[in-house]
């Protein structure tokens, strides 16, 4: 199943490869032309033929029809020798064509290709040449397509799968004909199956083909509904603007800006006094960010809807100058986010220019007819190396763009990126991306070309056309991931906030965040962690996101109510306020002693000596009078564990931020290889114009993730429940838990897509918990010069009672357990 964001899935949307086939070797260069002359049809009466579609509902958001087919044609045949070539041989290419190119059907106004994951294999015996060849679509985004030798049309009442023979084996012996619907049960099977087992799988036994085995049936609600929220079909035309691609992608958006808006204002209103100027700027900052946020989320998944209002209320095509709406989107994107990161005057200049030239050029080619750039009106003539320059620096601007706004609201008050370093980064970045999409046009013509002879005259003429048509769609596809990735680094804005507008810089009491401090970061994990859903093909994300509110906001009160510093102590002020008042020195020193009693206690009870009980009577009573000077129920060995490595809160923010985006490193590399490279989901990532930035947002997603993890596990950390680090971690990886796992058994429940969510926890928890075991090593590393190895200095740190060590083998052990199913899982289709 490629899900949304995929792939496959944005080549379906772009909506002006409605002009795509109409070249005459179109299609797959050539698929819908008759047999040709030279095949020897009359020597391919003996051939035997058995097929098999199978569709995969269950588990997938969008159902996956998968067409096998096997050949056995005689030795004798003219052309058999030419299918042991190479798959790039015109010959073989020619001799292919005969056995599976499909017979002409109603023309289709979108291209949807087939991925073709295995190679045809080919071999050969004395008698029999035999051919194997699997071919798998995913219905989305248009109604009518070519699997293999099967056609699918999906409408109101029902879906309709039919065997059409390609052409050269019209007069072969079709063996067996199987199809198997995958779940739902066969409405109509004409002509009558002649083996079956309930109604889900039918099979045939046919001499000849004349009548087309067809089966009609009614979907899953699930798949169906993904479907049609993604169809491009003026009958669910209304639909689609509530889909993934529509207002339910939009409101992830607005929920987003609406969030960090009422955190920001309620920051505001927690200040004391009048702001600094380095507060007012920050907030400030937070506030366009979310207002941008909700507009570019509007504009880019909802912008084309109101063109289709335009083109309802005035009359005019609502697709046919699209590509260069989408110019202008992407180029507002770009301009938006250079202004709003705070570029030095000449680089601000210099974006403006090159955006106003490009647009202008790209109007003035829509209004002229000019061949220097794709348009909905001409075809490139030819083309050249403009259009590369005229997307790169397009995608250079909104890159820096991205860069600036980025590192501005991270930095607050801080010193910055080198201009020449953000601009070399995005030009750098811009070029590889361009790059990339020229790769990968060449894979994706290599994959709908790979019939057709390139001896023929029409074979330039194709890929000329279909290169134009990958130019004009790129703006538009591009657009989709570069928000993503803005979206990525929202939550870096609450982190420039939080460093400049924290309390903790002018109460020295503070050794807590505050009510509204608090909030933020709850907002903050809301905000990065709350799993994106889909149910019937529409957004749930506001149940998500209150999910994860109430969850990670019923771990702080827990902590809340049973944390160390929190616990009353003299004049019934909280533990923490006296502990921040004291030199951390004294705290290490206290709990130092304290360890060393019962190291002693534990030697004099296993001496068993004379002067034993005495000696014993000391210390308890020493241990006795350092426990009385904490509230009880607390030792003195708990209070550095409860402090962490940091004297403040924030401190402990920054060091858990840090240690978790360098454990979360390889756990990233992981997440990036089963998410992107594992399967087949290399394929489609390779020919995706915009996977180089799909790869970029993978990855700096995951990093946010363990750094927004661990800043706010280090914020956090004094008001968390547990008393050592791992155990504070769990409860943190609760919260992310909670949400993931009500997500995976509604859609479990449903029969969707399933993500890899027992694989992310497992990952989230890894993370956490060694960075959990990193601050609780860092708290005591100034008594790491006693110890000869780090491993001696974690037996001595953990010194716990057996029950507690058991705990802790046990979380290791289910986590391992975890990743062991993140390894056997993979994704069931090559999508993200």
């Amino acid at each position: 199943m490629i899900r949304p964001g995929s792939a496959a899935l944005r080549f379906l949307r772009v909506p002006l490869l409605l002009l795509c086939l109409i070249a005459p070797a179109m299609g797959e260069a050539g698929a819908a032309e008759t047999v040709p002359a030279d095949c020897r049809v009359d020597q391919l009466k003996k051939a035997e033929v058995t097929v098999r579609a199978e569709f995969r509902h269950r588990g997938n958001d969008y159902s996956m029809l998968i067409s096998t087919m096997d050949v056995s044609v005689p030795a004798g045949w003219s052309h058999a020798s030419e299918l042991l070539l190479d798959a790039r041989s015109p010959d073989y290419r020619t001799a292919l064509a005969c056995l599976v190119e499909r017979a002409p059907v109603e023309p289709s106004p979108y291209h949807v290709p087939e991925w073709r994951f295995k190679p045809v294999t080919v071999k050969a015996d004395d008698q029999w040449v035999k051919l194997h060849y699997e071919a798998t679509q995913w219905v989305q985004s248009v109604s009518a397509f070519d699997v293999g030798p099967w056609m699918l049309k999906v409408t109101k009442e029902d879906w309709r799968i039919e065997l059409r023979p390609p052409p050269g084996l019209q007069k072969a012996r079709w063996k067996q004909v199987h199809v198997n619907l995958g779940g739902p049960g066969a409405l109509t099977a004409d002509p009558p199956a002649a083996f079956g087992e309930g109604g889900t799988k039918l099979s045939w036994r046919l001499a000849r083909p004349e009548q087309h085995p067809t089966v009609t049936f009614r979907p899953p609600a699930v798949q169906h509904w993904h479907f049609i929220t993604t169809s491009l079909d003026e009958t669910w035309r209304a639909w689609e603007t509530w889909g993934y691609y529509g207002a339910s992608r939009a409101f992830w958006y607005v929920a987003m800006g609406a969030l960090l808006l009422v955190a920001g204002r309620r920051l505001r209103r927690s200040l004391t006094g009048k702001p600094t100027p380095d507060q007012s700027k920050a907030l400030k900052f937070l506030r366009w960010w979310a207002l941008l946020l909700v507009f570019l989320g509007l504009l880019v998944y909802l912008g084309d809807d109101l063109y289709g209002l335009l083109h309802r209320l005035g009359g005019w095509d609502s697709y046919y100058y699209s590509p260069t709406v989408a110019v202008f989107s992407l180029a507002f994107l770009g301009l938006a986010l250079c202004l709003l990161g705070g570029l030095p005057m000449r680089l601000r200049v210099s974006a403006c220019v090159l955006v106003l030239g490009l647009t202008g050029w790209y109007w003035l080619s829509e209004v002229y007819d000019l061949t220097l750039l794709p348009t909905a009106d001409r075809q490139m003539s030819p083309p050249g190396w403009t259009v590369v320059m005229a997307s790169a620096a397009l995608m250079a601007v909104c890159l820096l763009g991205v860069i600036a706004a980025g590192q501005r609201v991270l930095l607050i008050g801080e010193a910055r990126l080198p201009p020449w370093v953000m601009a070399c980064a995005a030009v750098a970045a811009a070029l590889t991306t361009v790059l990339w999409s020229h790769l990968a046009f060449e894979r994706y013509w290599e994959r709908i070309s790979w019939l057709a002879d390139p001896r023929r005259p029409e074979y330039a003429l194709s890929w000329a056309t279909e290169l134009d048509f990958w130019w004009l769609a790129f703006p538009e596809t591009v657009t989709d991931p570069l928000l993503t990735l803005v979206s990525v680094f929202a939550p870096l804005a609450v982190l420039g906030v939080l460093r400049a507008c924290r309390v903790e810089q002018h109460e020295k009491g503070a050794y807590t965040p505050h009510a509204a401090e608090r909030f933020l970061l709850v907002v903050l994990f809301a905000v990065t962690f709350a799993p994106l859903t889909l149910y019937y093909g529409l957004s749930a994300d506001a149940l998500s996101l209150l999910l994860t509110l109430c969850a990670a906001w019923g771990v702080l009160a827990m902590g809340l109510s049973t944390s160390v510093l929190e616990k009353p102590f003299a004049d019934e002020a909280p533990l923490g306020d006296v502990i921040s008042r004291t030199d951390r020195a004294d705290v290490l020193r206290l709990a130092r002693r304290f360890r060393e009693l019962q190291e002693r206690l534990h030697h004099v009870n296993a001496a068993n000596s004379a002067e034993g009980p005495a000696e014993r009577e000391s210390i308890e009573a020493e241990i006795d009078r350092l426990d009385q000077l904490l509230p009880g129920g607390i030792r003195p060995a708990d209070l550095p564990f409860a402090c962490g490595p940091m004297s403040t809160w924030w401190g402990n923010a920054r060091r858990g931020a840090v240690n978790a985006c360098l454990v979360g490193l390889p756990v990233t590399g992981a997440l990036y290889w089963t998410a992107t490279v594992r399967d087949d989901t290399w394929v489609v990532t390779t020919q995706d114009m915009a996977g180089f930035l799909w790869i970029a947002v993978e990855i700096l997603s995951w990093q946010v993730a363990w750094v927004v993890g661990g800043f706010f596990l280090g914020a956090l950390w004094r008001d968390l429940p547990g008393r050592h680090g791992p155990m504070k971690a769990i409860f943190v990886t609760l919260a992310f838990a909670i949400p993931a796992a009500v997500d995976l058994l509604i859609t479990q429940a449903l029969g969707g897509y399933v993500p890899l969510t027992i694989g992310q926890i497992a990952a989230f928890g890894s993370v956490m918990t060694c960075t959990g075991l990193v601050m609780d090593l860092q708290t005591f590393q100034g008594e790491r010069r006693y110890w000869p190895t780090n491993a001696s200095l974690v037996s001595y740190v953990y010194r716990m009672r057996f029950a507690s060590v058991a705990f802790f083998l046990a979380q290791l052990l289910a986590l391992a357990t975890l990743w062991n199913t993140l390894a056997e899982m993979g994704p069931t289709s090559p999508g993200r």
